[in-house]
């Protein structure tokens, strides 16, 4: 591509395609975009100088794009600028198709996947990878405005890769991590448990001849998948895994372990992340990093001292002895591992505010919500985030309330302001619950993270 000619991403305020146009942009691209909505990523995107307009129009796109790029799962192909550039005969790719052919350029790439924890871990890998001297450019579907894209000059990619409408398929890796598979992240794509599997499968197909797996020994599904074209390593607590985690023991709730390859010790390892599941996570960045020829040593510092990525089980702050937190756990499933983590950290009972993301898992996970919350909690629930959904598959907040309600907890709906959630209705919940509380943690999309910030910020 010519470097003066612009590269127009739609929709470029979501989290992969803002770290894409941000690590073209800085590679010295033309970059154009725009996006429904005047968010924290776009903002950021604007500050770098990212030419962003608000609103999809045919006017947005410039007439001497040479590509345009977009997450077609998201915005269709009827999108006003994708229909443009077709008639401009202005090619147009997926977001999933430019990071596979960015990651081509690489001689040695790794992609992370799994139904959670990829954006840890693929944080995880990327700070094991610089810590170490080898430079990797690196895409992570995160926040913008808190580095989501790094370019390196080394010989390593490190990126994120996504399962949805099988994004990944585009990418050929000469390594992949498979953290787990888990069912339901997905129905309105994927049509059962079996199309979510083979999805994996296919996946660890797309490995490079002579490449590498790296997959979960504790997860049902991941055990089964195998690397056709190289080698195989798992990794996990279960006796079997070639990388053991062995916990030892666990402070203020973070845990203490010890790293086992193949029976043999490696040494000894205390995070500054909290949660068994972190536990996984690290461990499946530490395999990785040992199969490309770094010890442990070499990996403690890094792993050691990472904070987490943003809105990732995300301590944001104590006031009045409530410690606040933000998680952006889409599926009952992973609140309940962020759920054990703080029970962890700070015992006692939790107020939560719960913003459920999509009518589609809300749909097919109704029965779980009650799961990673215990009678104690106190449970504020907005309104029911759509994301990529187009319809509502006739499911409301009031829902998740009824089931939440009928296990016996204490539970609230609050309707939103707009379309963003009621921060002050939310709040005098809060002021009402703040004395019986230990902490105070929100979960679903990035505008529900201000509840938190106006409880520490003292509005309530």
């Amino acid at each position: 591509m010519r470097k003066e000619k612009p590269v127009h991403f739609v929709g470029i305020g979501g989290c992969n395609m803002s770290a894409l146009a941000g690590a073209l942009h800085q590679r010295g691209y033309t970059v154009t975009g725009s996006d429904i909505a005047n968010g924290p990523n776009v903002r950021a995107l604007t500050q770098s100088g990212i030419q962003v307009s608000i609103g999809h129009a045919t006017s947005n796109l410039p007439d001497s794009s040479q590509l345009v790029v977009a997450s077609l799962a998201a915005v269709g192909r009827t999108n006003p600028e994708v229909l443009q550039g077709e008639e401009w005969g202005v090619r147009t790719v997926d977001r999933a198709e430019l990071l596979a052919a960015i990651m081509a350029q690489h001689p040695e790439s790794i992609a992370v996947s799994g139904t959670r924890g990829k954006s840890t871990t693929t944080s995880l890998v990327a700070a094991v990878f610089v810590a170490a001297g080898l430079d990797p450019t690196v895409s992570v579907g995160t926040t913008a405005d808190q580095g989501n894209y790094r370019n390196g000059g080394g010989r390593h990619a490190i990126v994120e890769a996504c399962e949805y409408h099988r994004a990944f398929h585009y990418m050929q890796p000469s390594a992949a991590l498979i953290l787990n598979v888990v069912h339901g992240d997905h129905g309105d794509y994927f049509k059962n448990e079996e199309d979510t599997h083979s999805a994996f499968h296919d996946f660890a197909g797309k490995i490079r001849h002579g490449g590498l797996l790296v997959t979960s020994a504790d997860c049902p599904v991941a055990r089964t998948i195998t690397a056709s074209q190289g080698r195989r390593v798992t990794f996990g607590l279960a006796q079997t895994a070639d990388y053991q985690a062995k916990i030892t023991s666990w402070h203020d709730g973070r845990p203490r372990f010890t790293v086992l390859h193949r029976g043999t010790t490696m040494g000894e390892l205390a995070p500054h992340l909290l949660g068994q599941h972190n536990v996984t996570n690290i461990l499946g960045a530490v395999a990785m990093g040992h199969q490309h020829g770094l010890e442990l040593d070499q990996m403690r510092d890094a792993v050691e001292t990472f904070a987490g990525a943003p809105r990732r089980l995300q301590h944001l702050g104590t006031r009045n002895g409530v410690h606040v937190y933000d998680d952006k756990a889409c599926t009952p499933g992973e609140a309940a591992a962020t759920m054990a983590a703080i029970r962890r950290a700070t015992p006692g009972n939790i107020a939560i505010v719960l913003r459920p993301t999509s009518f589609s898992r809300v749909r097919d996970l109704l029965n779980e919500y009650p799961d990673p919350f215990a009678k104690g909690d106190r449970i504020v629930v907005t309104d029911i985030y759509p994301g990529r959904d187009t319809e509502d598959f006739g499911m409301h907040a009031r829902d998740v309330v009824r089931v939440l309600a009928e296990a016996g907890l204490d539970a609230h709906y609050v309707p939103d302001n707009g379309t963003a959630p009621d921060v002050e209705a939310v709040c005098a919940h809060m002021s009402r619950w703040a004395r019986d509380v230990s902490a105070l943690v929100t979960f679903g999309p990035n505008d529900v993270a201000q509840v938190g910030h106006a409880y520490l910020d003292g509005q309530r």
